[in-house]
């Protein structure tokens, strides 16, 4: 009985902490020496991609799709998004960076150019590889985060029906506010300064809250949040890695 209750205290615990992860520690996958190809190329529109993947796995040992875009100032060779995906490649995902093009215009029309985007990007590689959308991951890192969220929000102007039929999606210092948390349509993993002037947020423990409050009570019960205790814009990429593969396993195992 004493045992029982121990174990009971654990997962009390453990779940009591799921959106206040601060990990910093290395990743399995630094000292993994599993072969990964990647390969850059350019999609139809013009925009350019980069893709991690195992080349001498089959469609049938494929965990699934991981798809992340970059922020201002940067490319498919970001640096952080780039050792990401070669440590999902590894678990034995597809993981790509992808950027987009050229995100200006009216709000409405970013968004539906994004999307297009990101949905070529699905279908080309989910094609490519053979897997299906429900195991396709989305995201991205500061802009590309941020332009991640209208097409997990409902209502969004230049979106139409909302991305839902995919696993989750992550977002990395893409900021993120109360009615985000409480409205995304699919679960999130989701990584913040708990200050990030860059992208306006005063306390990034408000999308917390908010998902906490999701009417989804999927999108609560998978959805994860690492607040970074600190001030500043996109400044964790170790414990960032940590916690994208780690969340992307928990989610296509």
């Amino acid at each position: 009985m004493k045992t029982i209750k121990l174990l009971s205290f654990i997962l009390l615990f453990a779940l009591a902490f799921s959106c206040s992860k601060d990990d910093d520690g290395p990743s399995q996958s630094d000292n993994d020496n599993t072969p990964v190809v990647s390969l850059n190329a350019q999609s139809a529109s013009g925009f350019g991609y980069k893709v991690f993947f195992q080349e001498t796995a089959s469609p049938q040992t494929r965990k699934g799709l991981v798809i992340l875009a970059h922020g201002d100032n940067s490319d498919e060779a970001d640096g952080t998004l780039n050792s990401q995906c070669e440590a999902l490649a590894k678990k034995g995902y597809v993981a790509v960076t992808t950027s987009y093009r050229n995100p200006t215009g009216t709000y409405e029309e970013i968004n539906a150019r994004f999307k297009g985007d990101i949905e070529s990007m699905i279908t080309a590689m989910g094609g490519e590889f053979q897997i299906p959308r429900n195991k396709t991951i989305i995201g991205g890192l500061s802009r590309g985060g941020n332009n991640t969220f209208p097409l997990i929000l409902p209502g969004q102007p230049g979106v139409g029906n909302p991305i839902t039929d995919i696993r989750g999606a992550i977002l990395e210092c893409s900021g993120g506010d109360e009615w985000k948390g409480s409205a995304v349509l699919v679960p999130v993993a989701y990584m913040a300064n708990k200050v990030d002037p860059t992208m306006g947020v005063e306390n990034a423990n408000d999308f917390k809250n908010g998902l906490l409050n999701n009417a989804n009570g999927s999108v609560a019960q998978d959805s994860e949040c690492l607040i970074i205790n600190s001030s500043g814009h996109c400044t964790s990429s170790g414990q960032y890695k940590n916690f994208v593969v780690e969340k992307v396993m928990e989610w296509l195992p």
